[in-house]
């Protein structure tokens, strides 16, 4: 145990002060913010979202990271939903210079909505599968920059429901850039 103790302080310590594009095991945290859509849509300025992440790169190939998505409040015709959700990915990333990687992830939503359709509350959570891509660029030796495009499925089904909102099966695209502080 002691040992391990000591092997994990030396690591985050080389991490935080020897980082260079993801070639050295890291934590980092950071921020995205972004534009998206529901299927069939368009990207509209209206329709944007925030999300706070948390990742581990364990190598300079592979990586874990945990987000909080937080998509507003959108309406249609008879009703508004309110979206958000926490997700866990596994990302693959393609370095190809000292400071220039893509990458590619993918991992669960957990999701929450909450409806008003024609004046009737309802919650719904559940979890569905997504997928993205992207590209990341070091500004300096602890700070990233990054471009994203991810698409999440949220399955929303109530027979109780008037339709079209009864069966709601929304793949939501999202374009998003961001912010990563390594250490």
């Amino acid at each position: 145990v002691i040992a391990a103790s000591l092997s994990a302080g030396s690591m985050a310590a080389k991490a935080q002060s020897q980082y260079r594009s993801g070639s050295d095991s890291h934590v980092y945290v950071g921020g995205n913010y972004g534009v998206y859509k529901d299927r069939g849509g368009d990207f509209d300025e209206d329709d944007n979202f925030s999300e706070i992440l948390v990742g581990i790169q364990a190598n300079e190939i592979i990586g874990i990271e945990a987000s909080y998505l937080n998509f507003g409040e959108f309406s249609g015709g008879i009703g508004t939903a309110d979206v958000d959700g926490y997700d866990l990915a596994l990302v693959g990333r393609l370095p190809l210079t000292d400071s220039f990687g893509l990458f590619a992830k993918g991992g669960l939503l957990f999701w929450e909505v909450d409806t008003k359709v024609a004046g009737v509350k309802r919650d719904y959570d559940g979890e569905d599968p997504f997928v993205g891509v992207g590209a990341d660029f070091e500004v300096t030796e602890n700070l990233i920059v990054a471009l994203e495009y991810d698409r999440y499925r949220i399955d929303l089904d109530d027979s109780n429901l008037p339709n079209p909102g009864g069966n709601w099966d929304g793949d939501m695209d999202t374009m998003k850039l961001g912010a990563r502080l390594a250490f």
